[in-house]
This record gives structure tokens, sequence and C-alpha cells, in this order.
């Protein structure tokens, strides 16, 4: 694991919030300080370019979360990971390449539409794996939607929910740790 992921796992939840709330505001400053100095108005690429540390962290919380919930869940009661991973690269590739490369919309915008749409779904499914995730390893039972639908809304509003999630992956991370040191006690 590496030490990033460790914080991510370990970081208290207002710790996170100032991680990713912080570099949203931050761009958004940035946006508006831009436009306001400027006659013109800001361009996409810039906007882009401003929230993109912002998508990253949020992109890689996702990741960590699904990959560490889903290394601590039962395997045969456990979401599937391949279109986890399809699901967190999609956002990570489409933003980029929609901001540099077509800062004005190209007349094919009804195709620039699916994609966009397919990135959309993207991410709501990145929302619904981790809860539903966190969920089962909390409980170790499979979950339905109502089991699973607080967690969902608040990953969601995740400047609000960061607070009441994060407190539940430090939880089951420490419990691992505690697992695992046993497990290291056992062997030796």
């Amino acid at each position: 694991m590496t030490a990033l992921s460790r914080f991510f796992l370990t970081a208290k939840h207002w710790q996170l919030f100032i991680l990713l709330f912080g570099t949203m505001t931050v761009a958004q400053i940035a946006m508006i300080a831009a436009s306001v100095s400027t006659e013109t108005n800001t361009s996409s690429v810039m906007i882009g370019t401003l929230m993109l540390p912002f998508i990253a962290a949020l992109l890689y919380w996702f990741w960590v979360l699904g990959s560490f919930l889903h290394s601590i869940t039962q395997p045969q009661i456990r979401p599937r990971m391949v279109f986890f991973r399809v699901a967190l690269l999609c956002p990570a590739i489409y933003l980029p390449v929609f901001v540099f490369l077509f800062p004005n919309f190209p007349p094919g915008l009804s195709l620039l539409f699916l994609v966009h749409m397919f990135a959309t779904f993207c991410m709501f499914y990145l929302l619904y794996f981790v809860a539903k995730s966190l969920v089962v390893a909390e409980t170790g039972k499979p979950a339905g939607f109502y089991d699973f639908a607080g967690p969902l809304f608040l990953i969601w509003f995740f400047p609000l929910g960061v607070w009441f999630v994060q407190p539940r992956i430090n939880r089951l991370f420490a419990e691992r740790q505690i697992i695992q040191a046993d497990e290291q006690l056992r062997t030796e």
C-alpha cells in the first residue's frame, strides 16, 4: 500500500474535507479571479486545468476506498471490480481530453454528448460501488439498495458526507490493521 493510499484511509474527516473541498474552492476562486481580472470570458481550458487536481483527488479517493473495501469483504458477497476500474478510467480520461481537445464545442456534439453521459454514469457507478462496498464490509452480508442508500447520498454530497463516511473507513482500516497484526503474530 502506498503512502498516499494509506493517507486516504487514515485521514481524519476534516483533513479529507480540506483536501477535497479545498482544492475545489481554490480552483473556483482562481476562476472567479481570472474572469474578473480580464475582459474576456474564462476559457474552458483554464477551468478544466484548475479543476483537474480536485477531480484527480476525488477519483483517487474513490479508487482507494473501492479497492480497500473490496479487499476486506468476503469473496462470495463482494461486488465485482471489473466495471469499477472502467468507471474510474472513463472520467479520468474524459475530462482532460474534453478540456484540451474541445475548448469550443465541436460539430459532432451528439457523439460528445453520449461520451459525456457515459462519464456521468461512471461517476454515479463509483458512488454506488463505494457505498455498497462500505455497507457490505461493515455488515458482512449482501446489501440491497435501501441498506446502502444513506452512504450513497452521503458520498454523493461529499462535502457533507465525508464527515460521516470517513470515520467509518478509519474504523474499518484500524480493525483490518489489528487483524493483520494478530495474523502476523500467529505466524511468528
